[in-house]
């Protein structure tokens, strides 16, 4: 089935679930336009941090190319997370976000957390994305974090007036601790935390009766845990399409990716930001197979998931018309039904 932009959407009322991940909204299944939604950029592959899990590219970004890409797309554009590496070690990180700010976007911070904490509030960011894997400071200084103390510090003092949520990577060593580590991050205020998995350890962690409502993104991923579903990883009921990559852009150097996950597994850039960026990421879906792709199939985040889902039911549930695009998610020609459930249960 095709569909185009712009078309009525009464048939079928987008309902995602609640993930808490702001990007993923109802309001953005609807939106069909020729911009970009959201956009990662890995401004920079340099880290003060050494932490094992971490799979950081060598990769600088143009400055000028920054700012040609916020002024093509900065009508569509909702959002700019900008991460690394640690962003705050790239030269003009104050620059970029007042740029970016200047232009009406909202931007948030993916950082470790270590920098000054004036210079955190002197970027006027939206939100901060932080990392804290422990409440235990020698245990953090082991995994490769540096000023563990000032880490924590700043986390509490920049949830005083912004919205901040903390990263906590879950594996072999704190696993039989995460419950108290919940609790300890939530002390210092924090407006939510986003639960990850070690992708070499893959534990499932197990929890308590705690009621986190008010944490949309820590509640969404407990859910999920304790219906033993892993937050990385397509399933049978997963689609051959991934429609977020035509309104979500990752850009790391001078390329753009699906995801920065793809990028940071070895997956092969979409196309250069020099380039015919709209026309790229369109073909790129429109012959791309994320079952068929063992990156998407084995890594592919559970909220994207969530998006690709309702937008494939959405979309489905709209009538034909003329300048359609297909967005119905069948099987790929490169392979048949039977052979993306073979591949699906085999793991292949």
């Amino acid at each position: 089935m095709i569909i185009g932009a712009g078309q009525d959407t009464a048939h079928r009322a987008p309902n995602i679930p609640e993930t808490g991940f702001s990007e993923i909204t109802n309001e953005r299944i609807l939106y069909d336009g020729d911009g970009f939604w959201y956009c990662e950029i890995m401004i920079t592959g340099t880290c003060s941090f050494s932490c094992s899990y971490c799979n950081r590219l060598k990769s600088e970004i143009k400055i000028n190319q920054i700012y040609g890409f916020i002024e093509k797309y900065k009508i569509s554009l909702r959002h700019i997370q900008i991460t690394g590496g640690e962003p705050m070690e790239f030269i003009g990180i104050e620059k970029v976000c007042n740029t970016i700010k200047s232009n009406g976007v909202k931007i948030g911070l993916s950082t470790n957390g270590s920098a000054d904490y004036d210079r955190y509030v002197g970027l006027g960011v939206d939100m901060f994305s932080i990392s804290l894997d422990d409440y235990d400071v020698n245990i953090l200084e082991k995994r490769g974090y540096k000023n563990a103390c000032g880490v924590i510090s700043n986390i509490q003092k920049l949830s005083q007036h912004s919205y901040v949520n903390v990263g906590l990577v879950i594996d072999s060593i704190n696993v039989k601790r995460v419950n108290e580590i919940i609790e300890f991050i939530l002390r210092l205020g924090v407006s939510d935390i986003k639960l990850s998995v070690n992708t070499h350890d893959n534990v499932m962690p197990t929890f308590g009766k705690n009621d986190y409502s008010k944490y949309p993104i820590l509640n969404y991923r407990i859910r999920r845990f304790k219906e033993k579903k892993f937050m990385r990883g397509l399933n049978k009921e997963d689609t051959f399409k991934c429609a977020l990559a035509l309104s979500d852009i990752s850009i790391v150097g001078e390329n753009h990716y699906p995801c920065l996950v793809y990028a940071r597994e070895g997956g092969i850039a979409i196309g250069s930001l020099d380039g015919d960026i709209k026309t790229d990421r369109k073909l790129w879906y429109k012959n791309h197979s994320p079952i068929i792709d063992s990156i998407c199939r084995k890594y592919c985040m559970d909220f994207k998931c969530e998006f690709n889902r309702e937008k494939d039911r959405t979309s489905c549930a709209k009538s034909p018309a003329q300048n359609t695009v297909e967005i119905c998610h069948t099987a790929p020609n490169s392979a048949s039904p039977k052979a993306v459930q073979e591949s699906l249960e085999l793991g292949l």
